[in-house]
């Protein structure tokens, strides 16, 4: 539909120039005259959240980033969702100041509901919106190990709403403290947050138990009523009785309180919403001869929202509007190693969501997935690796769909790689999209058909030893169709709106990361992206008027729905053994999602300085950081669907940022 308009392989000549070059040299031979397999097996980090398979970067079917801990600290953030600005292409904001919003290519408006969002393999991803409350997640940030993020459609390996991206956070393993750590941190607008973390590793047991507040008043303002705070408790531990089996088990626990409502706007007043949250994780894992692996993962999650709204039209009448959400998920995974130059991984598993919510839907309901999976990755010579893989998924709204996967990775030598790879992937209709009954607002009359994905991306991994730099590139296609919008049913200002598949968009560009490391003491990361967007209206809307009057408009602001370029740059220096300072900068151009008010560009520059003292490994030892937010004060306004809300901007604040260790 698009393809005669973008000519991606001009991006692709153009970025993939540099690697012509490396194309003739030589390469690593064994003894007997044959390439050496593991010359192909770089420095890269190992990652799993792409194939479900463990592999280096450079042969993982998917553009992915990783976040380490150490990013994770140099960064300052104190929240999980800030960490997205790390990687390219990636949007983070924050909706009318209270709502932390994370998209990735065009997704991003309130509900981001394209990517999938994983914890330890476990989705966080919810109805009845089919998306993820950053706020409300039962996770605190210092429990992070690394976040793996697949930038493109996954669904091959993680299924519907696997659209655009996988985020996967990995946590701490259990055995990772030994006695006790506590955390504060204190600072401008409010912050206030505290952090216990306990654990204890044994021959047989290990354990790790964090309890966490975290508070904040937003912006300060008394236009928005927007301060919140969140008190956490996790549990994790693994016993593993022999070599061949460990049980991981995991809690948690999430009770939070924020504030909702803009000055002056009856239908939106000041109040304070509620949420707790919760999940329980249970994971046996059987090592098999060979090499192969049995996985068998079973998780519960559930959330209970509450928002004491006043209903309109009928004024000064309170309801107070509770949202339940609650998953079952059970999966049996095999790794099996097929010969020395395939292996491949199979499993199948099931879902049971149920949604209640009487503001917005006539009754309970309860909704069943099931899903079978497979993917292979076969050596097809030292040089040559190519990654196979699909997903066969009922998505209990009596849809069956199947997302396919297919790459290759060449290694032009051991440290120079090109990817190609295409896929198709899935995003089932929202409980909401399909089921909405809001008297005098919404009323989906249902039969939505998921939205659809074709991407297309070529990539290129460069190592330069020597250099102490790497490089990671791609260039995208992604098409999607059948995009779910409102649709308004009677008049134009009329009520009820319902939800039909409306319009198809286009996302292309490239992005990449490079790092620089000088010397073990010092190293940057640079993340740019070039992204672009057109849509078309391919469906009909019930009332015509509503396509010349507004949709029209709506595909009209679509290339403003993502930003021309955006990026981050993190530089990190050990000034002594004991001294550490950092600096980042991220900048984004202007934005305008559709329905939405205009963002400014952003050019903000982060600052931490860190001081460590004890030994580290041993009681007594801990830093203290002092981190300064928006230094340079770019008063870049924030994500708004309200002009009382438009003119926030983001101003400095500073906090300092404790831990010591018992």
């Amino acid at each position: 539909m698009f393809c005669s308009r973008i000519n991606i392989w001009q991006y692709a000549a153009s970025l993939l120039l540099p690697v012509a070059s490396f194309a003739f040299m030589p390469l690593s031979f064994a003894e007997d005259g044959s390439v050496s397999e593991q010359a192909y097996l770089q420095d890269f980090p190992v990652v799993l959240s792409a194939s479900r398979l463990l592999q280096p970067l450079s042969e993982a079917p998917n553009a992915m980033s990783v976040i380490d801990r150490n990013m994770i600290k140099a960064s300052g953030f104190r929240t999980i969702a800030d960490l997205f600005r790390l990687v390219p292409g990636m949007y983070v904001g924050n909706l009318n100041g209270h709502t932390p919003v994370v998209g990735y290519h065009g997704s991003t408006e309130e509900y981001s509901r394209r990517m999938q969002v994983l914890i330890d393999g476990r989705s966080v991803y919810l109805p009845p919106f089919s998306t993820v409350d950053w706020e409300d997640i039962p996770l605190n940030i210092e429990d992070i190990e690394r976040v793996e993020v697949v930038r493109g459609p996954a669904a091959a390996s993680f299924g519907a709403n696997s659209l655009q991206g996988v985020i996967n956070i990995i946590t701490r393993d259990a055995a990772s403290l030994n006695g006790t750590e506590l955390s504060m941190i204190k600072g401008g607008e409010g912050v206030a947050d505290l952090a216990a973390h306990l654990g204890q590793a044994g021959e047989k047991m290990d354990y790790r138990i964090t309890l966490a507040h975290r508070e904040d008043s937003g912006y300060g303002s008394t236009v928005m009523n927007d301060g919140k705070f969140t008190n956490q408790a996790n549990l994790r531990a693994n016993f593993h009785p022999s070599g061949a089996d460990s049980f991981d088990f995991q809690l948690g626990y999430s009770d939070s309180t924020r504030g909702l409502g803009i000055a002056g706007k009856a239908d939106d007043v000041f109040r304070n919403v509620t949420a707790t949250s919760s999940f329980q994780q249970g994971t046996w894992l059987h090592a098999q001869q060979n090499g192969d692996e049995l996985k068998l993962n079973y998780f519960h999650i559930s959330r209970n929202y509450i928002d004491p709204i006043y209903s309109p039209p009928v004024a000064l009448t309170s309801v107070a509007a509770q949202t339940v959400a609650d998953r079952h998920d059970l999966e049996l995974q095999q790794t099996i190693q097929l010969g020395k130059t395939n292996r491949m991984v199979w499993g199948a598993g099931g879902r049971s969501d149920y949604v209640s919510s009487p503001v917005s839907l006539t009754a309970p309901y309860t909704f069943t997935q099931t899903r079978l999976f497979a993917h292979d990755e076969w050596r097809v010579s030292p040089s040559v690796l190519m990654n196979a893989g699909a997903m066969l998924e009922n998505d209990g709204f009596g849809h069956t769909n199947t997302s396919p996967r297919l790459a290759v990775n060449y290694h032009v030598t051991p440290q120079h790689t090109v990817r190609a790879s295409t896929s198709v992937a899935y995003r089932t209709p929202a409980t909401l999209e399909e089921k909405a009954n809001i008297p005098n607002a919404y009323v989906s009359l249902g039969g939505l058909r998921p939205e659809k994905t074709l991407s297309k991306e070529i990539g290129y991994l460069g190592e330069f030893n020597s250099a102490g730099l790497t490089l990671d590139a791609r260039v995208y296609n992604d098409q999607v169709e059948d995009i779910i919008s409102a649709d308004p049913a009677a008049t134009i200002d009329g009520r009820p709106y319902g939800f039909a598949n409306l319009y198809a968009t286009n996302y292309y560009g490239y992005e990449g990361t490079m790092k620089y490391r000088w010397s073990d003491r010092g190293n940057i990361m640079v993340n740019l992206a070039r992204q672009f967007a057109r849509c078309e209206i391919t469906g009909t809307a019930t009332n015509p008027l509503f396509v010349s009057m507004y949709l029209q408009g709506y595909m009209d602001e679509c290339p403003l729905s993502v930003p021309d370029y955006s990026g981050s740059i993190l530089l990190t220096q050990q000034v002594k053994q004991d001294l550490q300072v950092s600096a980042a900068y991220y900048f984004q151009a202007g934005i305008k999602m559709i329905g939405a008010v205009a963002q400014s560009s952003m050019h903000r520059v982060d600052l931490r300085v860190a001081q460590s003292f004890g030994n580290p490994g041993r009681a007594g030892n801990g830093d203290v950081a002092f981190v300064v937010q928006n230094a340079f004060q770019d008063d870049y306004t924030k994500y708004s669907t309200t002009l009382e809300t438009n003119n926030m901007a983001y101003k400095r604040r500073a906090y300092i940022y404790a831990t010591y260790n018992f």
